[in-house]
């Protein structure tokens, strides 16, 4: 009898301390995974907006003007009308395949049309019509980008960004950005800053950033730190973890194709990266 009483115990033990499976809610396991694409695709749209006109900003603006080779006076501040229509032409390079984006410039205004196209870094079959408006902040190189009917792999995106530059350190570049995109496929709502750096002209950038989603009456704020991504090639390294009301789902980039996010209780979901 004694022998079945420490039976009994010590099963009702394995029964509080875990042996049965804990069932978490899958939005907070697909935060961790969809929130770092989101802040790729912000780091993606800004690396294509202010890689090509970064330079020339700063080195016509704001206390570096340089001085004119002909008469050795400065140079005239930038223009945000040039700037604007030197990304208009950008754009049939910077989407592929060749014609599939048309763009059009009107004064500090770039209005994109695309049509199944994909970019360098981290946006693939793009479709719809994005707005992207230049302005000069005290001197520092300003955007808001708007969108509407976008889709980006196939699914609904609201494109809604303010980015600001930062003077550039050589050929390094940074940017910050204050975001509230998302697919509504996949949350509520979303809002998010983040840093992004790269050195010009690489396809490369890091994202470090937080973000605050919403589907229905759940809530997560989700980390992302040192996320490393190059054209053409899976995320290379870093960490993602998301705080939620059921713990902390987390997980890391490692250059595979394929996303491993861990649950409070040590479960896990794998999912497929499209890179």
């Amino acid at each position: 009898m004694k022998k079945l009483k420490w039976a009994l115990g010590f099963l009702s033990l394995l029964a509080i301390t875990g042996c049965s499976d804990d069932v978490y809610d899958g939005y907070y396991y697909d935060t961790a995974y969809y929130d770092p694409y989101y802040g790729a695709y912000d780091a993606a749209w800004s690396y294509y907006w202010v890689d090509p006109v970064y330079g020339y900003w700063y080195y016509s603006i704001g206390g570096v003007l340089p001085q004119s080779t002909v008469s050795g006076l400065p140079q005239a501040p930038v223009d945000v009308n040039a700037a604007a229509a030197q990304l208009a032409a950008n754009a049939s390079s910077t989407f592929t395949p060749a014609g599939c984006a048309t763009a059009t410039a009107s004064g500090a205004t770039v209005n994109y049309t695309l049509d199944n196209c994909a970019a360098q870094v981290a946006l693939q079959q793009i479709s719809g019509d994005v707005q992207v408006v230049l302005a000069d902040n005290q001197g520092q190189l300003s955007i808001n980008a708007t969108s509407s009917n976008l889709t980006i792999n196939g699914a609904p995106y609201n494109l809604s960004m303010q980015v600001a530059s930062s003077s550039p350190e050589g050929d390094q570049r940074k940017v910050t950005i204050t975001s509230n995109s998302y697919s509504p496929d996949r949350f509520d709502s979303r809002s998010s800053e983040s840093t992004i750096t790269w050195v010009s002209g690489s396809g490369c950038f890091t994202l470090d950033g937080q973000s605050r989603s919403t589907r229905g009456d759940r809530n997560a704020t989700t980390t992302v730190s040192g996320y490393q991504r190059c054209a053409n090639q899976c995320p290379s390294a870093g960490t993602v973890t998301t705080q939620t009301s059921e713990g902390t789902f987390s997980s890391s980039f490692n250059g595979s194709n394929t996303l491993e996010v861990t649950s409070p209780g040590d479960d896990t979901q794998t999912y497929s990266l499209d890179c």
